[in-house]
Parts: C-alpha cells; sequence; structure tokens
C-alpha cells in the first residue's frame, strides 16, 4: 500500500543526501518547493506523473512503495 508518510520520509532522505534544499530540489524536478515540503511532511498526495517525474529525474526506483 502507498503510504504517503514513507514516501515523504524517502524523498527528504535523497534530498539531503544531495545537500539541497527544498527550494533547489524543487527546482530539479520541476515543482515548487511548497509542494516538496508538503510531499515530505505527507500532507500531499503526489500524482502518477509526478511521481514518475521524480523516479525520472533521480534515477530511484518508487515502485516499491506500491508493493505489499
Amino acid at each position: 500500500m502507498f503510504d504517503l508518510k514513507d514516501f515523504g520520509k524517502m524523498l527528504k532522505e535523497v534530498r539531503k543526501k544531495r545537500k539541497m534544499t527544498q527550494s533547489d530540489f524543487a527546482r530539479l524536478l520541476g515543482f515548487t518547493a511548497s509542494y516538496i515540503s508538503r510531499i515530505e511532511s505527507g500532507k500531499a498526495k503526489p500524482t502518477l506523473k509526478a511521481i514518475r517525474q521524480i523516479e525520472k529525474k533521480l534515477s530511484l526506483k518508487i515502485r516499491i512503495f506500491f508493493e505489499e
């Protein structure tokens, strides 16, 4: 099952490992900093299009969040 908190936590960890601010990370991904903040805190549910964009831009395998 897709867990927003776990997904946001993972995204935050990736951002911090890359030593990026939310603003820098947002620019890289093509989103706003407030959207990144909401995703990281589990308050925003990213669309499939956004997830694919994150996957592509960061070279990540996000499918694990959809598996049970």
